[in-house]
C-alpha cells in the first residue's frame, strides 16, 4: 500500500464499491456529501446526472459511478 492509504485495504486499488448516502450536494462544484457505513464524506458526481439528498450512490475511490437499486441491496 502507499503511504495514503490508511486502512488494510486501498480503496483506489482495490475493486470495492461503498454506498454513500447523500446529504448534501454542490451541483457547482460537482461533489455530494454524505455519509458511508456512517462516517462523512464527498464524492465527485460529475457521471451522473440530478443527484438529489437522500439518494444512495455506488461510488469508487472518490468518485459516484451510479445510483443503488434499494432492492438489490436488500438481496
Amino acid at each position: 500500500m502507499s503511504s495514503e492509504c490508511h486502512d488494510e485495504v486501498c480503496i483506489t486499488c482495490s475493486d470495492q464499491l461503498l454506498t454513500l448516502t447523500v446529504t448534501d450536494v454542490d451541483e457547482a462544484s460537482g461533489v455530494a456529501s454524505g455519509t458511508i457505513n456512517g462516517q462523512p464524506a464527498e464524492v465527485s458526481i460529475d457521471l451522473l446526472g440530478g443527484v438529489r439528498l437522500g439518494d444512495e450512490l455506488l461510488c469508487h475511490g472518490g468518485v459516484a459511478l451510479q445510483r443503488s437499486d434499494p432492492l438489490e441491496a436488500v438481496r
